[in-house]
């Protein structure tokens, strides 16, 4: 019969919770990115800041990058490590009167003109 030392058990505990940790970010952050993207489809130009929070819930908080015009939505993982970088995440900008301009990789940045971003993404513009 084989029996472990205390710290191979200990070891091996720590191991387990370790990967059913693991797991469970993973699959909250997969949620998470499911729900954002499906949600982002809803989204259109001239919507208030209200009706998007409605339909996306409240965006990421607390990162040098988000403003009160720019809402970031964690919408891809590139990395494991459980912080969420603006390159994995989606922006909505918003105008001065707090209306949907548009999104995605052009407003990454958060630093546009609000009226040539409108010129950009009229019918037939990229947005």
């Amino acid at each position: 019969m084989f029996i472990m030392g205390k710290n191979t058990f200990t070891n091996i505990l720590k191991l387990f919770c370790a990967g059913t940790l693991l797991l469970t970010l993973c699959s909250c952050f997969y949620w998470e990115i499911s729900r954002n993207e499906k949600n982002l489809a809803r989204i259109r130009k001239g919507m208030t800041k209200k009706q998007v929070l409605e339909i996306m819930g409240e965006p990421i908080k607390g990162e040098s990058y988000c403003t009160d015009k720019v809402f970031f939505y964690y919408t891809r993982q590139s990395w494991m490590d459980g912080m969420v970088m603006r390159d994995e995440c989606t922006p909505i900008a918003f105008d001065e009167f707090d209306r949907v301009i548009g999104w995605g990789p052009n407003f990454n940045t958060g630093v546009y003109h609000f009226h040539e971003a409108m010129k950009e993404n009229e019918p037939g513009g990229s947005h």
